[in-house]
């Protein structure tokens, strides 16, 4: 929770919150609760038992940060929700500057309460490899409303928070890694050229990768970027990678879900769905989750469940270009033309260059089987 009165520091909280996280996630012995279900609670004060019992967890973990001037204090408190009482409690008053020493200790003194036998053997891997600025860190974090959201933008504020955070720093991977996300993701929304923009993407990431080995990020854009070009080995085999460094990130699961319903997978590609909805089930990335579900669904032939999944996507994401380019097939193939041809209007206003021949070139879906049954429903909505 932000304390210190200035919404501008907003930013300052969350990115200790999601560092904090990421940190515990790759411990292999914790199930951590994902960053956009945990963010569910912010700015309220839920009783811990009902939050316990949402989530599926034990342990709560809550603290503020209060920043004046060039001074930081940060509290947190980790609670045993089955007897309510305080595990452990800390305050930190730090200059500003060493914020990313602060981060380290907090996790180090949580981890050391909650399982003190692995505390020594994982400690080394829980020093993440942070950015030599505080300007860069802080771009990445204002960037990530923007860039998180999967759907189309109608300006680049987070893009050019995300360069100006390599421009500050050039080594710094996460940033290189979430532009490289962005670009992928208005390829794949038919908002920029395809080539020019999986190539400036898979470039990134691999910059990413090659600054950062250790970094989940890095790993996911590249396995992202590969999903979404019809690169099927390389995307599980990068996705895999990611969630070898951290085995909590519902992204990945989700994204994995994605590669395996592209390749015709439907049933693997619903199973990481699943895992993805355990590991963080209040998470604003619900509307990818149900794309993805109406996308396998698709593939497997079940027209109208699919449907019906990617109604409620778009309904949570109104500008979720993708899920209605899925909705709108899936409704031709179903024979529901009416809401077919509402859907490609839909289609037609998030990406008006949207084609037949657009679709058999650069649509994701690997096999020309699926395709052919994709543009059959397309076509049966209107599109030429």
């Amino acid at each position: 929770q932000n304390m210190s009165g200035d919404p501008e520091q907003e930013y300052f909280g969350d990115g200790i919150a999601e560092d904090i996280i990421t940190a515990l996630s790759k411990l292999r012995g914790f199930f951590v609760i994902a960053r956009n279900s945990s963010f569910a609670y912010k700015g309220k004060a839920p009783d811990i038992r009902q939050v316990t019992r949402e989530l599926g967890v034990r342990y709560v973990l809550e603290g503020s940060v209060r920043k004046a001037g060039e001074r930081l204090r940060v509290t947190g408190q980790l609670i045993d929700a089955a007897s309510g009482n305080h595990i452990w409690a800390e305050r930190y008053d730090r200059p500003a500057s060493d914020i990313f020493a602060v981060q380290d200790e907090i996790t180090h003194s949580v981890v050391a309460a909650i399982e003190p036998q692995i505390y020594a053997a994982e400690r080394l891997r829980l020093q993440s490899k942070a950015p030599e600025s505080l300007d860069a860190w802080g771009c990445v974090v204002r960037a990530m409303p923007y860039i998180w959201t999967w759907v189309i933008q109608d300006e680049d504020t987070g893009i050019n928070l995300l360069k100006r955070a390599i421009e500050v720093d050039p080594h710094y991977a996460r940033a290189r890694s979430l532009l490289a996300w962005a670009f992928a993701t208005r390829v794949i929304s038919g908002n920029l050229e395809f080539k020019q923009g999986i190539s400036s993407a898979l470039a990134l990431a691999q910059g990413a990768i090659d600054l950062d080995p250790d970094d989940a990020w890095a790993h996911f854009a590249a396995g992202y970027i590969s999903a979404f070009s019809r690169r099927f080995g390389p995307a599980v085999e990068e996705l895999n990678e990611a969630l070898q460094r951290n085995p909590n990130f519902a992204f990945v699961h989700i994204i994995l879900g994605v590669a395996y319903g592209y390749a015709g997978l439907a049933e693997d590609g619903l199973r990481q769905l699943e895992i993805a909805r355990r590991l963080s089930p209040l998470d604003q990335t619900q509307a990818a989750n149900l794309s993805v579900e109406g996308l396998c669904h698709l593939v497997a032939g079940r027209y109208a469940e699919a449907v019906r999944a990617e109604r409620r996507a778009v309904l949570m994401r109104p500008n979720f270009g993708t899920a209605w380019r899925t909705l709108t097939a899936a409704a031709g193939l179903a024979g529901d033309l009416e809401i077919a041809r509402q859907g490609l209007v839909e289609c037609k206003r998030l990406q008006p260059n949207l084609s037949i021949d657009w679709v058999e070139k650069y649509h994701p879906l690997i096999r020309s089987q699926d395709r052919a049954r994709y543009i059959e429903g397309l076509r049966s909505a209107g599109l030429e």
